[in-house]
């Protein structure tokens, strides 16, 4: 399964699209973008989840590991568009706590510009 990715804002973010489930599979493709994005130098890594209809402990979990890769090397991982029952799940685990989630993609980049101008 090939997730696709798009690069904005000359290349210091980079948006992951899965689509449809995040479930063991997506789970495992969503994984080895992550392990592929640590030498690109990518600032912002955003999870835009318009596109999923179901998440399960693997997706979580995936997700789980991309944000402890994207810190561990000085990057950041952010999440948006999760629909009603995706955010649910996020609410019910408190995954909402440890995610920064947004609902739109621009609201990620509003938030991603206010930290540079107060830093």
């Amino acid at each position: 399964m090939v997730i696709p990715m798009k690069t904005t804002d000359a290349s210091q973010h980079i948006i992951i699209i899965p689509n449809r489930r995040l479930d063991l599979v997506g789970a495992n493709a969503i994984k080895q973008q992550f392990i592929s994005l640590i030498d690109k130098k990518y600032n912002l890594w955003i999870v835009d989840m318009a596109n999923v209809e179901f998440i399960d402990s693997s997706g979580l979990s995936a997700l789980v590991i991309g944000l402890k890769k994207a810190r561990k090397h000085g990057y950041s991982l952010a999440i948006c568009n999760l629909n009603p029952t995706i955010r649910l799940v996020f609410e019910i685990t408190q995954l909402d706590r440890v995610f920064q989630t947004f609902n739109t993609i621009d609201d990620v980049f509003v938030d991603s510009q206010a930290k540079l101008l107060t830093a």
